[in-house]
């Protein structure tokens, strides 16, 4: 076996045999270095075409981060599999989904390391259920690279590495507004209805149009039957001022009188006889652009600029795991990709890289059209953050999943996906009115806010509701909207600094055993913890406040923290002590300090101390909120 090692200051880098990775993360302050594994008491050992490595696993041991995995926020005693695979629906414990992010945080008595293994195919992380005191990771190949990261805080390893995938790129603003999208809105007059009757008693930033806008399924088309050529269409949506973000996946129909089909020609996947890879998807026989490499990818992007010359605003990128309409939703794993070198490479080695490529090509597009670039993806890997938003894919409409999701969310942003969100309402199944507006409150500070639902649910729009859950996510809206720009202050902080939207509260308070069995709040940045009520048939629940003092932001005191208590607020919100955040387009200072924040495209300073405030450059109004002494719990 054949081991060399890197280093730099924040991370030991292993390559074992020396393995090519397929996405190349590098830096250029790494040394060669003599650097045991045996230190980290790691163990390798070599299996016909796979590795496993064996990582202690103390007793006391956390586990978080891996992405998107539909458990709870523990990952310790699970088995989980990094494959990108569309479930065709799911609830808790089923694994994998969509995305693939092969990095998590380990954490024993407050010490936090990272793993990263960087690796496109198949991994299985099994994090003590085969070998109790052990987290084994089986990579299904004979060569791999992986990372250890070392920090003070599992915030400094999340930077590092961020610095070393990629930091989020920044969203347009109004991309994380109120979005309205269905499985599907038509036709034209239809769609231009729903967005009328929304926006009569509530802010819409953005309608998705899903697979039905297209003339029989076939990529960058409109079905003149139902939306004419777009234009008029998107002139509408326009006039109202909200943005048109249209589906697109990476099936091409295979036809001779297809354009894009003749032109992507010499661009596909092919088959293990070298032939052109055809599998079935929505258009029927399809075929499929190598992302894989360069040629592939320069085919797409002439693709998408021409599709932005039609006035869309973004692009909403499904079915990308790749998945295609059979038992298993699986390519042939035989399949080939030709590498750059002109290689050929089997898809079961780089199956989680190709949305990665897809979105990275897409983005580059968009940018070459002169647009801001905005990407919604289903599915993707390490260093996706660099180029689009993820959501959850398409979850089930249950009382358990808006639960859920809190923990979906939170570790995939702490896995470095930063921007990203669920379907409100849940998108299978049958969604209360109740229940609806309990999603609406749960994802208040999510990053995306996008109500979606397949076209056998029932109907979610929220005008169509009864009048009191109407009520209750009006109230849900127009607080996202307070709060949307210390949200968006969050994203460029990420943007910048590598830092998550939001996250675990085991995360930000990573010494304290007792947060690490909290699965129903969640912060926003790293000072305002929100614990949504999501409980049926209850308006009380437990919340628990980590150590430190606390603004309870509906009551307008001041809390102790480590402790549980009962509350009936209808929103708890909770501010650190000797923070700021931003609030109706105003500064609000809890306490004294200094802070950074950004507010329209600008970066503040704030200072505040003595009892007083200064905000530099002017342009941002601050004010300074003193809590009043809480004598509940006396």
């Amino acid at each position: 076996m054949d081991i060399k090692s890197w280093s730099n200051s924040a991370y030991f880098r292993y390559n074992i045999n020396n393995n090519e990775p397929l996405v190349s993360f590098n830096d250029d302050s790494e040394k060669p270095v003599e650097q045991n594994l045996k230190d980290f008491g790691i163990e390798i050992r070599e299996n016909p075409d796979e590795l496993l490595l064996l990582i202690p696993l103390p007793l006391n041991a956390h586990i978080l981060g891996l992405g998107e995995r539909a458990i709870g926020m523990d990952r310790k005693r699970k088995k989980l599999i990094s494959k990108n695979r569309d479930p065709g629906g799911y609830g808790r414990n089923n694994d994998p989904l969509y995305i693939s992010i092969p990095f998590y945080f380990q954490v024993v008595d407050g010490k936090p390391m990272g793993v990263f293994v960087n690796y496109p195919g198949e991994i299985i992380f099994d994090f003590g259920v085969e070998v109790y005191n052990k987290t084994k990771i089986t990579v299904k190949s004979n060569s791999v690279e992986f990372f250890i990261f070392t920090g003070g805080t599992p915030e400094e390893i999340l930077k590092s590495y961020s610095s070393l995938t990629g930091k989020t790129f920044l969203p347009p603003k109004w991309s994380i507004g109120h979005a309205i999208s269905r499985y599907t809105y038509y036709p034209s007059d239809v769609a231009v209805d729903v967005v009328k009757r929304y926006r009569d008693f509530l802010p819409v930033e953005s309608i998705y149009l899903d697979i039905h806008y297209m003339e029989d399924y076939k990529l960058f088309t409109w079905n003149n039957e139902r939306f004419g050529d777009g234009s008029d269409f998107i002139k509408r949506i326009h006039e109202m001022g909200v943005k048109v973000i249209p589906i697109v996946d990476p099936s091409i129909k295979a036809e001779q009188n297809y354009d894009i089909f003749r032109r992507g020609l010499g661009s596909y996947v092919e088959d293990s006889n070298r032939d052109i890879y055809t599998d079935k998807m929505w258009p029927g026989k399809s075929v499929f652009p190598d992302f894989i490499n360069r040629n592939g990818q320069n085919f797409w992007k002439g693709e998408v600029r021409s599709w932005m010359k039609q006035g869309v605003d973004g692009i909403w990128l499904d079915m990308n795991e790749p998945t295609i309409l059979t038992e298993d939703h699986m390519f042939d794993p035989e399949s080939l990709h030709r590498m750059d070198d002109g290689k050929m490479i089997q898809h079961r080695k780089v199956r989680n890289a190709y949305p990665y490529f897809q979105s990275r090509a897409t983005y580059e597009a968009m940018e070459e059209s002169g647009k801001d670039p905005f990407i919604l993806s289903r599915s993707g890997y390490s260093g996706i953050q660099k180029y689009a938003a993820i959501w959850t894919g398409d979850n089930m409409s249950t009382w358990d999943d808006v639960k859920l999701q809190i923990s979906i969310v939170t570790n995939l942003s702490i896995s470095g996906v930063a921007v990203v969100g669920c379907d409100l309402g849940g998108f299978f199944g049958s969604s209360s009115p109740e229940l609806i507006a309990a999603y609406y409150r749960m994802a208040l500070l999510f990053p995306l806010y996008r109500n979606h639902k397949s076209m056998d649910g029932n109907d979610q729009e929220v005008f169509l509701l009864s009048n009191r859950s109407k009520t209750d996510i009006e109230t849900s809206v127009h607080l996202r909207y307070d709060f949307l720009d210390q949200i968006y202050s969050v994203i460029y902080l990420s943007h910048k600094l590598g830092t998550p939207t939001v996250s675990p509260v085991s995360f930000q308070n990573f010494r304290d055993n007792e947060s690490f069995f909290i699965e129903d709040e969640y912060y926003l940045g790293d000072n305002i913890i929100y614990a949504p009520q999501i409980y049926e048939n209850t308006t009380e629940r437990t919340v628990y406040l980590p150590e430190g003092r606390w603004y309870d932001f509906e009551k307008e005191i001041m809390l102790d923290g480590s402790c549980y208590f009962r509350t009936e607020n209808n929103y708890p919100i909770y501010v650190k002590d000797n923070s700021c955040f931003l609030f109706r387009g105003e500064a609000v200072v809890i306490g004294s300090g200094k802070f950074t924040l950004f507010f329209n495209d600008r970066k503040y300073e704030i200072t505040a101390e003595s009892g007083s405030v200064k905000v530099s450059p002017e342009g941002l109004k601050a004010k300074i909120i003193k809590g009043r002494k809480n004598t509940d719990h006396e």
